[in-house]
């Protein structure tokens, strides 16, 4: 953990009654100018709220803002329903197979829930900001919500999510790429950018992997200067807590 950040453990309930677990992290000794929800990738992909890039865009936003990063239904100690006989495993894989994304998406808004709550009477901005799977999971969340002033994808599934939902979605929006990933491809890519409104920005990080091993710093500070873009950061000290 950096110095300066202050990080607490939290549970909250899905729509589904499920107990879910994640981490908030904020400044220590100055006031947050924001909010921010980092949605992890997929479970089977080192998807949960301690991943490289997670942790690392999180703890670099927390300098700021209040940030939460928080383990979807199965993952870590947070709860999931299951039939008998079946495995976390297998219904993750068969949400892959399926690509009905309801349940992940309830999970990335009882998530944002309960930052919001967290952070209720401070009036501050709310982002999103998601990596990989998390990545659709945050935009299919945050492009229907009023309240969301800035979206984030790193590493967005190219390929495997249809993207076509952003067509009409006005709220500024970043999107990191590494041209390594094995995601990656230029024609991908100039896919993605038909999809999505001209105020949408993509950029690819030249020799970067999808996991973007060594350049986490990178991505994060990338991530944390678009959204402060976007938001009215007040760092006036203070020793009021959270």
């Amino acid at each position: 953990m950096q110095s300066g950040i202050v990080e607490e453990r939290i549970t909250f309930v899905s729509d589904d009654e499920l107990q879910l677990v994640g981490v908030l992290a904020y400044p220590e000794r100055t006031k947050p100018g924001f909010a921010v929800l980092v949605c992890s990738p997929h479970p089977h992909f080192a998807g949960n709220m301690d991943n490289n890039v997670i942790r690392a865009i999180a703890q670099e936003l927390a300098e700021n803002a209040v940030t939460l990063r928080f383990d979807y239904r199965g993952v870590g100690d947070s709860q999931i329903s299951l039939e008998s006989g079946r495995s976390v495993f297998d219904y993750w894989s068969n949400l892959e197979e399926t690509k009905d994304y309801t349940d992940a998406v309830r999970d990335v808004s009882a998530a944002a829930s309960a930052l919001t709550s967290a952070t209720q009477g401070l009036d501050m901005p709310l982002c999103v900001v998601g990596y990989s799977f998390g990545a659709a999971m945050g935009l299919l969340y945050a492009h229907e919500q009023k309240n969301i002033v800035s979206m984030v994808s790193v590493a967005p599934p190219l390929g495997k999510v249809s993207f076509e939902f952003l067509r009409d979605c006005s709220t500024p929006s970043l999107f990191l790429i590494g041209t390594n990933d094995f995601l990656y491809s230029a024609q991908k890519t100039e896919q993605l950018r038909d999809t999505l409104a001209p105020s949408a920005i993509i950029e690819t990080i030249e020799s970067a992997d999808h996991f973007f091993r060594g350049e986490e710093d990178v991505v994060a500070r990338r991530v944390d200067e678009f959204i402060r873009s976007h938001v009215t950061c007040d760092s006036r000290r203070t020793p009021d807590a959270i």
